[in-house]
């Protein structure tokens, strides 16, 4: 058994590090130390050259699938960038893979120091915006400089971690960012744990996204978020952070950060047998709806609404009856008074209260099955 120890950066660009970390074969273990993070199994190195590789593997299919991989740069990081293609021997207009690749040949090499790029420090633009940023050590850490191999192999984490993008309103997007939640100081994270509560299930998300080109509808409301997100990865845990990246001369910012642990929600899911593919894509269309911001009126208010119903009811805080009744009610209303619709007229009120009725019969059959027996 061998072992090495790499530097941890500030606590955003950490969280990116153990993003790739955290896909290391299931030989591995990774120990967090305070200040350092260490990787132990056969072959720590060939560990990390195999991890980049698979980054780049990753990322390579999402630009084969028509998703944009590459972080924004601002005046600054581009510098900073110029200094690791000049440390790597690689030509200016190299890509940001193209130094994943590079330092996937000699991950522990000494390439020099550099300062992060804002992509890997936003806290320290929009700290306050975020528990736990605040403080002089944080800034004075974001200013310092770090191993080239420890910042490139943060920002294969955080390309890698970047499941999409989503849209705040008309104009504005943000990047979204998943990492998981780092265990405290001195404990070892189990390799299965790792793969079963964040690897697999971002896979999932991103191979999901994919298929929209890797946006999602909006992040919020929340509980709308944390529906559709359960549909797709299942009982993951992990942070989701909503990232504006650099443009021109301004750096990337933090927009929210939420802590999110999907493992009472999926639970309750199955124990109501809503897991099933065909209520997880009813879930999904209605959580959708929700969270889209292009979408107005009734639509909006109604998705909204069955969404914190059917999210209270998979958290226990309402009886599963509360959501069957207000979906039979509903589809009772649009059923009686939108009944001369013209064709086309209201299709998507009609879909929306449609997938919420097939949801609530399903929860109510699940809940007469379980009284009886």
């Amino acid at each position: 058994m061998a072992s090495i120890r790499l530097p941890l950066p500030p606590r955003f660009a950490t969280d990116c590090l153990m993003g790739l970390l955290y896909h290391l074969d299931r030989t591995y273990t990774l120990t967090l130390y305070g200040t350092d993070v260490e990787v132990s199994g056969p072959q720590p190195r060939m560990a990390l050259e195999e991890v980049l590789n698979l980054a780049v593997q990753v990322l390579e299919e999402k630009i084969r699938k028509g998703v944009k991989v590459e972080m924004r740069l601002s005046g600054n990081d581009k510098k900073y960038l110029d200094d690791i293609r000049h440390a790597l021997s690689l030509p200016q207009d190299a890509s940001q893979i193209d130094m994943i690749k590079t330092l996937a040949s000699n991950p522990l090499a000494n390439y020099g120091k550099v300062r992060l790029p804002s992509g890997l420090k936003p806290e320290y633009y929009e700290y306050n915006r975020v528990p736990g940023y605040a403080g002089s050590e944080n800034l004075r850490l974001a200013r310092d400089e770090y191993p080239i191999n420890v910042v490139v192999m943060s920002l294969a984490g955080y390309l890698l971690c970047k499941v999409g993008g989503a849209k705040l309103d008309r104009d504005r997007w943000v990047s979204v960012v998943a990492t998981p939640v780092v265990t405290a100081s001195g404990l070892t994270v189990d390799p299965n744990y790792r793969f079963n509560i964040y690897v697999d299930p971002l896979r999932q998300l991103i191979d999901d996204l994919l298929q929209r080109k890797g946006l999602l509808a909006g992040l919020f409301p929340e509980t709308a978020l944390a529906l559709l997100l359960a549909c797709s990865m299942g009982g993951a845990q992990f942070k989701l952070y909503a990232v504006k990246e650099a443009i021109g001369q301004e750096p990337a910012t933090i927009f929210s950060a939420m802590q999110m642990d999907l493992r009472p929600l999926y639970e309750e899911m199955r124990n109501l047998h809503l897991t099933d593919d065909r209520y997880r894509k009813k879930i999904a269309h209605i959580a959708e709806s929700s969270l889209n911001v292009n979408l107005q009126g009734v639509e909006k208010t109604l998705a909204t609404r069955f969404s914190l119903l059917l999210y209270e009811v998979l958290s226990r805080a309402r009886p599963p009856e509360e959501f069957v009744s207000a979906v039979n009610r509903e589809y009772l209303s649009l059923s009686l008074f939108r009944g001369g619709a013209k064709p086309g007229e209201d299709r998507k009120l009609r879909e929306i209260v449609e997938s919420a009725v097939r949801v609530g019969r399903a929860i109510w059959s699940s809940s007469v099955k379980a009284e009886v027996s």
